[in-house]
């Protein structure tokens, strides 16, 4: 790869330069023009972020946004993202499979039950300031963390890729001059088993400093598959990251990381809820999961989801792996700093499927693999000191290419399953038993960017922040299917007519190729005022845009009912209204948001209804969609012994305009569904989480200073949707969870014994749910109770 090869030349180049820059050397233990890794809190207690690309107080900051420091993270067990949003409410991940995570901002994310590979989220990760551009590549265990931001609402003109509903920035901790080793040692119930460790120290006193961080977990499933007796939702994680810190003089700094990662599970977790046997309107659901399974003979698991028991035989499972390496260099010269960020990722993901989820031979594999690669470079330059105007301006790159693979494996069985019983059965088992489509996809991107933000310091009081980023996007890609089976020999012509219209519903042999490209601007303005040294307020306008992207699926895209495959960018225009509170010498702050969102081509599924489109289903833009609610954060520390904190948000988001949408399963005898007026899927319209940590001292034991604490987290969600088309059947009910831990540790930090639980009430609670066009009402639980005791130690 050319680009590749020019562009770390270039950081090279950029490193060479920055170290023939003529400084005196710091004093031996000193980097002191050198921006050190900060802490989420700082000497007076105050949290710290980097939503502006500078370290800030969070409570100066004119931006919606959570920080969570690593002892917080670590303290609450917070090790993935989807146990993030315990703690910001306004965060939802919903984890179906790594491929199919969803990220969620205020509403806005990924498209809830429809999955593209050809498109990009709503909401960007960033890890060590690097982009991953596939949700699942933060589908790993995160420990050894600085800190983790959740920034609310259009980011991009200071992030390297614009993302149009918010980011999740994640921090780890940086290599360290002195010596520090420690790590966490964890057992509980489901034979868990977790491992954390690290190391860091200098190799070259003053010069170069390296940071080894290696993770392990095992746990074993939370169903039973009474088809082999195994237990599925297993979980296997294993993680190394190793990383360089070189500091040749006193103005430049160079951090290398590396990092690799290896996951895998049996998946077979999709446990039955009920059937549907009959439509709203009264009429018969032809064909239903009962009368398949009474008409096969097959077992049928009892709907009733506790239990978490499955029959399947197809042996589901995936292995995931990711890693790649990242440059960091900052130089710093007098009144500037410049920044490179260079990274390759790669991500790979191997999964299968059973097709009909029973113990038949019918959906032997269904499945969708990903082989993900992207390199990225961003450039940045940030004024520095006290100045009239403050200014960040960049350049970022990024080239993405995906090598999908999509098998859907029918087995002996599958014409007896998927067919009506008034199928012929000859014809049936020609057409589709041992019938195979295989399909693969390469959807490449390429995406140019220039992004700046100002801020003026209008009086010592108001700020004006102000940011602008131009953002071109090319992608391309191929869509290529082929399909394989018994020859239709043995049969009449009007047969083999027959079982090649079956055939041709379940997938022949289709290519074509497709290509888009567009420029977009956004940007944003806020005015913030500083009323007091505790209290800020402030006004943000925002115009963010989601690019639009390829439909690389079994669409067909010449003749009478031909689909375009190019989806187009949405356009989103946010308000927002801040304020930001410190009271009592900062030990308690209170922050309040209100924001409005509107989305104008909303990327999802519609049904076409012109007459040469035949009422076929496919993905592409609608009208508009809204999202509008209230944000509260609050922070106490009434006590030295106390600490509390509580979150919460109201978000009324729904389909301003959505005609031709698909209807609900449940509904029969009409083609569409207006869904105008009605609530986003992915979305409660209420999300709180509380909690806090006690502690008292207990005297000097094994030669440190303890103490003892005590600690809960409650957190709540309104009843959401997991369907585009809003059935009821996927209507997840609202819950509540409820975390505690309660431990002895010393003040220094070294040692740290912990008992933890986690969903103590053993709620029953749904991360999917939804029903097949089998009629069959599946759904995948959250975890158990669990509960353990951890050891975790530092010196």
């Amino acid at each position: 790869m050319t680009i590749l090869r020019s562009s770390s030349t270039f950081a090279l180049a950029f490193a060479l330069a920055a170290i023939a820059v003529p400084q005196a050397r710091a004093t031996e233990g000193e980097v002191a023009a050198i921006p050190s890794a900060v802490d989420a809190m700082d000497d007076g207690g105050a949290i710290i972020i980097t939503a502006r690309r500078r370290d800030e107080k969070i409570q100066d900051v004119p931006v919606a946004a959570n920080s969570y420091g690593g002892d917080k993270l670590a303290a609450t067990r917070t090790y993935n993202l989807r146990d993030l949003q315990a703690l910001s409410p306004s965060l939802v991940v919903t984890v179906t499979n790594p491929r199919n995570t969803s990220i969620n901002i205020r509403g806005l994310g990924n498209n809830v039950s429809v999955y593209n590979d050809g498109l990009e989220p709503a909401v960007g990760v960033y890890m060590d300031q690097v982009y991953l551009a596939r949700p699942g590549q933060a589908v790993f265990d995160l420990a050894d963390i600085e800190r983790i931001e959740v920034l609310r609402g259009p980011q991009g003109t200071l992030f390297g890729k614009n993302t149009s509903a918010g980011a999740v920035v994640i921090t780890t901790k940086s290599p360290s001059f002195e010596p520090e080793f420690g790590g966490d040692i964890s057992y509980g119930n489901y034979d868990f088993r977790q491992l954390h460790a690290y190391a860091s120290g200098a190799l070259i006193d003053d010069r170069l400093a390296a940071r080894l961080y290696v993770s392990k977990t095992d746990r074993d499933g939370y169903v039973t598959n009474r088809y082999d007796h195994g237990r599925t939702q297993d979980y296997h994680d294993f993680g190394l990251r190793g990383q360089l810190l070189f500091t040749p003089a006193d103005n430049f700094k160079l951090r290398l990381i590396g990092d690799y990662g290896f996951q895998k599970q049996q998946t077979a977790a999709a446990v039955l809820t009920g059937v549907i046997r009959t439509y709203d309107n009264g009429a018969n659901f032809a064909n239903n999961y009962t009368d398949r399974t009474t008409r096969l003979g097959v077992p049928v698991v009892t709907d009733a989801p506790g239990e978490r028991i499955v029959d399947v035989n197809g042996n589901p499972r995936y292995k995931m792996r990711q890693g790649g390496v990242a440059a960091i260099a900052d130089l710093t010269l007098p009144g500037h700093s410049l920044t490179s960020v260079t990274s390759w990722q790669r991500w790979d993901w191997y999964p299968h499927n059973d097709g009909d989820s029973t113990r038949l031979d019918a959906g032997r594999d269904f499945h969708q693999s990903n082989n993900q690669q992207q390199f990225s470079q961003e450039l940045r330059i940030a004024s520095e000191g006290e100045r009239k105007v403050d200014y960040i301006g960049g350049l970022y790159y990024l080239w993405q290419s995906i090598r999908a693979e999509a098998l859907n494996a029918y087995g002996a069985d599958a014409a007896n399953w998927f067919l009506a019983p008034s199928t012929d059965p000859a014809v049936g088992a020609a057409a589709l038993n041992n019938y195979t489509v295989l399909s693969h996809s390469r959807p490449v991107t390429n995406s140019y960017a220039a992004f700046g933000q100002t801020i003026w310091h209008i009086t010592p009081t108001i700020d004006l922040t102000t940011g602008l980023r131009y953002t071109y996007e090319t992608k391309s890609g191929w869509f290529d299917q082929e399909a394989t089976g018994a020859v239709l020999s043995g049969l009449t012509a009007a047969q083999q007519s027959a079982a090649q219209a079956i055939r041709a519903r379940y997938g022949v042999a289709n290519f074509y190729e497709a290509k888009t490209k567009e420029g977009r601007l956004s940007g944003q303005a806020t005015l913030s005022w500083k009323v007091t040294p505790d209290a800020l307020i402030y006004a943000t306008y925002g115009r963010g845009n989601k690019f639009g992207g390829l439909n690389l699926a079994n669409i067909i895209t010449t003749g009478q009912f031909a689909v375009d495959p190019v989806i187009k960018p949405e356009t989103i225009d946010s308000y927002e209204l801040g304020l930001k509170t410190s009271w009592a010498g900062g030990k308690l702050t209170a922050n309040l948001a209100g924001f409005w969102t509107d989305v104008s081509d909303y990327q999802t599924t519609i049904v076409d209804t012109a007459p040469d489109r035949n009422n076929i289903s496919y993905f592409t833009n609608v009208g508009k969609v809204r999202t509008r609610g209230i944000e509260a954060d609050l922070q106490a520390s009434p006590a030295p012994w106390l600490s509390l904190y509580g979150s919460g948000t109201y978000t009324d988001a729904k389909y301003v305009s959505y005609p031709n949408a698909p209807c609900p399963i449940e509904t029969t005898g009409v083609t569409f569904c207006d869904l105008s007026g009605d609530r986003l899927p992915g979305v409660s319209k209420w999300a709180f989480s509380v909690g806090g940590e006690a502690k008292a001292p207990v005297g000097n034991h094994w030669g440190h200073d303890m103490e003892v604490y005590a600690g809960a987290d409650y957190s709540y969600r309104s009843n959401f949707y997991t369907t585009a088309s809003l059935s009821r059947y996927s209507l997840i009910p609202g819950y509540s969870l409820l975390n505690a831990r309660i431990g002895v540790r010393a003040l220094d930090g070294s040692v740290d014994l912990q008992l933890w639980g986690r969903n103590l009430f053993d709620k029953d609670y749904f991360q999917s749910l939804s029903a097949a066009n089998t009629g069959a009402i599946t759904g995948t639980l959250g975890d158990p109770r669990t509960y353990g005791v951890t050891v975790r130690t530092r010196f």
